[in-house]
């Protein structure tokens, strides 16, 4: 079985050293009692791996499944809601945060013809982060 190192720990798969982030690696496991066999991929490669017979699992974004047809809230086992640490943010400089033209994106990118039109580009797997 192969899932994303956050995902076992969210789970209560795997325990992972303290203090470690959101950027966890094979090597952050304190603790495996299933003993599974956790494999890194670029996110690229992750639709590709669940053609392969050993891999029973696999933490894909959005991007990705959607590029092979897969819809999140249709094929996902578990799907991340807007409340998650890894959300799309939109940021910019603390001097620019009260300007009009941000602002005004900020206005547009939450609407809810940016949302409908997200769905339509991820197979119906969009997550307003707002």
């Amino acid at each position: 079985m192969v899932v994303h190192c956050c995902c076992c720990k969210k789970w209560a798969w795997i325990k992972l050293k303290d203090g470690v982030g959101l950027l966890p690696t094979v090597l952050d496991v304190v603790e495996n009692p299933k003993n599974l066999k956790i494999v890194e991929l670029e996110a690229p490669q992750l639709p590709r791996s669940l053609d392969d017979a050993q891999i029973a699992l696999a933490v894909i974004n959005t991007t990705y499944a959607s590029q092979i047809g897969l819809t999140p809230a249709k094929d996902g086992i578990f799907v991340e809601d807007k409340d998650s640490p890894y959300v799309n943010l939109i940021v910019t400089r603390e001097d620019n945060k009260d300007a009009e033209n941000v602002k005004k994106f900020v206005q547009a990118y939450q609407s809810d013809e940016v949302y409908e039109a997200a769905n339509k580009v991820f197979n119906g797997g969009a997550v307003k982060g707002w």
